[in-house]
């Protein structure tokens, strides 16, 4: 699918289809399944899952830019990566950094 969007419309339209979106889309609509690694120990997604390895289905969010534009980049960056930032991460939903 294209985006987010696409795969949670598709999903809700198609009786016993799964799909896979971020943290930050789940709600009351958009339920998570809790998943294993050798289907013993099955664990739900969450930033603590995620972020210790227990939960297995989890990939990085990375920022590619040209580095000739480090000057104007970083500071976008810096902010992502401080307190504020990491914030605010937190509440939209996704997992800090920090």
């Amino acid at each position: 699918m294209p985006a987010t969007g696409a795969i949670i419309q598709s999903i809700k339209q198609t009786k016993g289809a799964i799909g896979y979106v971020g943290l930050a889309y789940l709600n009351k609509e958009v339920k998570a399944l809790k998943v294993s690694f050798d289907c013993k120990k099955y664990f739900a997604p969450t930033i603590e899952t995620s972020k210790n390895g227990t939960y297995p289905i989890v990939r990085p969010l990375l920022y590619y830019y040209d580095i000739k534009k480090t000057k104007v980049v970083n500071p976008f960056i810096n902010f992502v990566l401080s307190k504020q930032g990491q914030d605010i991460v937190r509440q939209v939903g996704y997992i800090p950094v920090k």
